[in-house]
């Protein structure tokens, strides 16, 4: 049969790995690349120009179509059918046949090389850096997004929608998504985030604080490089957090007299040692004491609950 001139749009697929093989295209304007998709990754094993001829490898073995071939640009191909190639290729001399032969196979071990060489960089991105490093970077990432893709929602309220967002984050971090997925629950079960379901928009965040998050990613990474020798006393978390919502529930006030924040933290906690606490939290330089007056900040205070909670939490998950 008679060559054919076939013309592909850009993106448009030539042929799918798999496909039985049916001919060769000798290209003659455009660009073509040749991928295959392993472990869910896309492997470019190469781009073809004018000139060049796609789909050799399987010419002779008549084995289906081992890559998928995309036309990059708008392309102009011819394509010469099997038939009559298998006659021209017997034509010619006995030590021409075994040169394409052997570049043939030699071009299909080193597509198979590339490919283990590109799944092996993968697997390494994928595990370099520990749990804190891969926080940070997930923290970074929440917070770009919550700066461009937020949206107000029905009541004005800045929302972001985190629907695909792990899918996102796997392709950009390159780590697992039930890596990314455990680290992610650890941030909206110690309340870095608060995930909420949507009936208009799904899985949402409901008025995100970037710079919290963003704040998080600096001290997870310097837990990696102090440990958490230096984090507070479990035991101080809750009587922190008590303090913080007391000044909420006073006008967001960081100064009170001694006698009565300690009554305001005993009542809160259900306690009858406040005087206790606040003094010991005054000894551990947690809150602070001036003219019988006791100062702390309560986002300060938030945030070192939050954070630590986090990050002990977070040295736990593994990749």
């Amino acid at each position: 049969m008679k060559p054919e001139t076939l013309t592909f749009s850009p993106k448009q697929i030539i042929f799918n790995e798999g496909d039985a093989t049916n001919g060769i295209y000798h290209v003659q304007d455009g660009e073509i690349e040749i991928y295959r998709i392993r472990e869910n990754t896309e492997i470019t094993l190469g781009t073809l120009k004018a000139g060049d001829v796609l789909g050799t490898i399987t010419l002779f073995s008549k084995e289906p179509r081992t890559a998928t071939a995309r036309a990059i640009t708008q392309t102009v191909a011819v394509f010469y059918q099997n038939e009559g190639l298998s006659e021209a290729f017997k034509a010619l001399p006995v030590w021409s046949q075994a040169v394409m032969k052997d570049a043939i196979s030699r071009l299909k071990h080193v597509n198979e090389l590339l490919i283990s060489t590109k799944l092996n960089e993968k697997n390494l991105l994928r595990n370099i850096g520990t749990s804190h490093h891969h926080s940070a970077q997930l923290a970074n990432l929440l917070a770009t997004l919550c700066r461009k893709a937020c949206i107000k929602n029905d009541l004005n309220v800045s929302v972001l929608v985190t629907t695909d967002f792990l899918t996102l984050a796997e392709n950009v971090l390159m780590k697992r998504f039930q890596y990314l997925e455990s680290i992610y629950k650890a941030f909206n079960d110690c309340g870095l985030i608060k995930e909420v379901d949507d009936k208009k928009y799904g899985k949402i965040i409901s008025n995100p604080n970037p710079q919290i998050l963003e704040d998080f990613a600096v001290f997870s990474l310097n837990v990696f490089k102090k440990g958490t020798n230096l984090f507070v006393p479990k035991k101080y978390h809750p009587w922190m957090s008590a303090l913080a919502r007391i000044s909420r529930k006073n006008n967001n006030q960081n100064k009170f007299k001694r006698p009565e924040i300690a009554i305001l933290l005993q009542t809160d906690l259900g306690r009858q040692d406040g005087e206790v606490m606040i003094a010991d939290m005054i000894q551990n330089e947690i809150i602070h004491e001036e003219n019988e007056m006791v100062t702390f900040t309560p986002l300060k205070l938030q945030k070192t609950v939050v954070f630590e909670s986090l990050c002990r939490i977070i040295k736990e998950i593994k990749p």
